[in-house]
């Protein structure tokens, strides 16, 4: 069973092994109760340069995209226009 570390807003982070089927998203803190929410960590950073770190960890949570900043969709042109055959 792997390890799964999450971050409770009134403690500290906290590590427990969890099965591969449960839900990771949120564990119930060992020491007050509270949901906490999962903490994604890089691999082997422990000898990284301290912004380099930083901007991994950054990497491993999804970003938020709005609908007002996705590009605008082109249309496509037909590849086999026949206009000559708009009745069939």
């Amino acid at each position: 069973m792997p390890n799964y570390t999450y971050k409770c807003p009134d403690c500290a982070e906290f590590t427990i092994r969890q099965s591969m089927n449960a839900n990771h998203d949120e564990a119930e803190c060992p020491k007050c109760g509270q949901r906490s929410t999962r903490v994604f960590i890089a691999p082997q950073t422990g000898r990284m340069d301290s912004k380099l770190k930083k901007r991994i960890e950054r990497g491993q949570e999804p970003r938020l995209v709005k609908g007002k900043d996705l590009p605008k969709q082109q249309k496509k042109p037909n590849k086999n226009a026949r206009p000559w055959m708009t009745g069939h």
